[in-house]
């Protein structure tokens, strides 16, 4: 790899479709599993289990610059604080506790905001 090549993300391309997280979401999880996508200050986990019920877990570093836009961000999708855990915190969201019509269309749903939350850059507050 040169200087000039940066290490591109392959989840980049896709998250502004949300069929692509949907395709994701097919490929890699089947009930009784789950699947982790990492970020530079967070981690998603994604888990279906075996009654299909969805779980999406957002560990986040309280150091990062955008932890109070990310965790803004992610209660207003419905994300309740966990657990903190040596410098993380870690919020969830499950299917458990909605009462929703079509739990995979939600769940996704929901990943890929949570997904775009991670990618959006800081927001600068300006005193005027």
């Amino acid at each position: 790899m040169t200087e000039n090549q940066r290490p591109q993300s392959r989840l980049d391309p896709g998250l502004v479709d949300p069929r692509s997280v949907a395709t994701m979401v097919d490929a890699s999880l089947k009930r009784g599993s789950s699947l982790s996508i990492a970020f530079s200050d967070a981690i998603v986990g994604v888990n279906l289990d075996k009654l299909g019920d969805w779980t999406i877990t957002v560990g986040l570093s309280s150091r990062s610059d955008r932890f109070h836009q990310i965790t803004s961000s992610l209660e207003s999708l419905g994300f309740f604080q966990a657990t903190e855990n040596e410098g993380s915190i870690y919020m969830l969201w499950t299917t458990l506790l909605s009462e929703i019509g079509d739990v995979r269309t939600t769940a996704e749903q929901t990943l890929l905001l949570a997904l775009k939350a991670l990618q959006a850059p800081i927001v600068q507050a300006y005193i005027c």
